[in-house]
């Protein structure tokens, strides 16, 4: 497959594939315990859980779920009842209180998007207010705080081109490494569109009618010159990356492929009815697929809480093109183990970092 190079491919969005110099780790967060939620540090060709957790936190509110998102070295804990964050940083392996909560995160359904060195935040109101859009920045290094650096991160609020109609379902950093794409959907009848918004020069442009083929963040891989993503069918699913271009015409709806031989999760049988299935992407065209299904003999209502009433998958595969161009799943292994879970509005998620 031809590989197009982008404008800024030094840039941040490399931070998805570049396998640079620094050792990753797979750290993994799972509402295992009956007071919060737990960050495991694994090792991705051997996941094990055996050993203890690097942390544990205790939810603000019992009984709710929380939010994780990465900065740089740092996963951010955020409820959406409060506005305290908890940061723990992977290097030092130290917590710290993070930036607080904006208003408009507070009693909606909170989806972050990562990029090297800023957050996107987008919350979702459940159609009682057009869906927020914020941007946690870090400052420059010379200004930064140095024993205390997330207390220099700032929330800035960005209006959006949405209606209170409309709910996100998909979105993905853009190569260039500076615009996010956003595709945002009102109905059978009325459609949706996809969006994209330059952290540049902060402004909107709606791409066209069409509607990006994921469910939630999509990851952009050099080697497959593609975004990949979790279709909501529970298939692996790629898409071009379409040329912005400088001018505001639409843009035409970009080619898009599923690996149609393995279904690598069943939507019905999530214990996470929130979010489902959680993909992480480890570079180099590897990734990491995480699920949790109730334990043989156990109905859906019965798996909570219980000690092991969860089955926990982790699926580690590459994805290749064969020779026709289909997009094909490779060196796929799972491991799979019995773990507490606590929450059906939490889906397991990890990151490689």
């Amino acid at each position: 497959m031809s590989k197009r190079q982008w404008q800024g491919e030094q840039g941040q969005a490399n931070c998805h594939y570049r396998s640079g110099n620094k050792h990753k780790n797979l750290y993994l967060v799972l509402d295992d315990w009956h007071r919060g939620f737990t960050i495991r540090k694994l090792d991705a060709d051997n996941p094990d859980l055996s050993s203890p957790p690097v942390v544990r936190l205790v939810s603000p509110q019992y009984n709710h779920a929380m939010g994780f998102a990465v900065l740089g070295s740092n996963i951010i804990a955020t409820s959406n009842q409060y506005a305290a964050t908890v940061v723990f940083d992977t290097e030092t392996a130290a917590l710290t209180m993070g930036c607080p909560l904006p208003d408009s995160l507070y009693n909606t359904v909170n989806y972050f998007l990562s990029a090297e060195e800023a957050l996107f935040a987008f919350s979702y109101d459940f159609m009682v207010h057009p869906h927020s859009f914020e941007l946690l920045t870090t400052t420059t290094k010379d200004d930064m705080n140095s024993l205390c650096p997330s207390t220099d991160w700032s929330w800035k609020s960005v209006p959006g081109p949405f209606t209170k109609d409309e709910r996100i379902q998909s979105y993905a950093l853009h190569p260039d490494g500076h615009t996010v794409i956003v595709s945002a959907y009102i109905g059978r009848v009325r459609g949706g569109g996809t969006f994209s918004f330059d952290t540049k020069s902060r402004e909107w442009r709606r791409l066209g009618d069409w509607m990006l083929p994921f469910n939630l963040e999509a990851y952009f891989d050099a080697e497959l010159d593609a975004w990949v993503g979790l279709h909501r069918d529970g298939y692996i699913c790629s898409c071009q990356v379409p040329s912005l271009g400088g001018s505001n015409s639409t843009v035409q709806r970009p080619d898009w492929k599923m690996a149609k031989e393995h279904q690598m999760w069943s939507p019905p049988h999530q214990l996470a009815k929130g979010r489902g299935a959680t993909l992480t992407y480890m570079g180099n065209s590897r990734f990491l697929l995480v699920d949790c299904v109730a334990a043989d003999g156990l109905e859906f209502h019965d798996a909570f809480g219980y000690t092991c009433g969860c089955v926990l998958s982790m699926t580690t595969f590459h994805l290749r093109y064969d020779h026709e161009g289909n997009i094909r799943i490779k060196d796929r292994n799972t491991t799979s183990c019995r773990v507490s879970k606590q929450l059906s509005s939490f889906s397991p998620v990890a990151f490689w970092m």
